[in-house]
């Protein structure tokens, strides 16, 4: 009789011993992908992964004991890609107020990008450790460093606006976050251009002339 392989049975092999860690990341992006696809983490499953990475479910508990665990090991991830993907954006560039203009864009093109991940790290279901309530969490040290940002920039205008840089960033956060969540929800409706509608906010919100104002040196 012909033995049927795990490729054939339609099972992921066996990664060899050692490479456990391996299989955590497949898990991680197939979590991931069916995020993408459906846009709700809600409908995440340990046995929707399972099946997507091609391996039984109990493997899965060996990582994540329930779904809950996978959404908060996604979502920890999430914030890391994030986090990375904001420096990129403003590498290189010394004008501080460019530089704020920048991350603005690139928060918007990533939540835009990744509509299931997106809502799963800012949705209700995040426990404090990902959230502003810890010291050291993921979105304190956004909101930090987005209020740090501001600050420069104002620093660079000459400007004498006393608002706490954090109050500030604080409703920066909010209208990015508010701007990006009714583009995904309503994909239809005529939003004007997602560069110029972020530029536009972050310059009321923060201070900056239109034309960019004298900067200090």
């Amino acid at each position: 009789m012909q033995q049927i392989t795990s490729q054939q049975a339609g099972r992921r092999p066996r990664n060899p011993r050692g490479q456990g860690e391996r299989l955590r990341e497949e898990i991680l992006d197939a979590a991931d992908a069916l995020l993408a696809e459906s846009g709700d983490a809600r409908t995440l499953s340990l046995r929707g992964v399972a099946k997507r990475v091609g391996i039984a479910a109990t493997s899965v508990y060996l990582h994540f004991p329930d779904v809950e665990q996978l959404k908060l090991a996604v979502a920890a991830r999430g914030f890391a890609e994030f986090a990375a993907a904001r420096d990129v954006a403003s590498h290189g560039i010394s004008d501080p107020c460019e530089a704020l203009l920048a991350r603005g864009r690139s928060y918007a093109h990533y939540a835009l990008q990744h509509p299931g991940r997106y809502r799963l790290m800012f949705g209700p279901g995040m426990p404090p450790a990902l959230t502003y309530d810890a010291e050291g969490s993921p979105s304190r040290q956004a909101l930090q460093e987005l209020a740090r940002g501001i600050a420069r920039c104002r620093a660079a205008l000459g400007s004498h606006d006393d608002e706490d840089p954090l109050r500030a960033a604080t409703m920066l956060w909010a209208a990015l976050h508010g701007n990006v969540i009714l583009r995904i929800d309503r994909p239809h409706f005529p939003w004007p251009p997602l560069d110029e509608t972020i530029a536009e906010t972050v310059r009321r919100i923060v201070g900056i002339p239109a034309d960019g104002g004298q900067r200090t040196r």
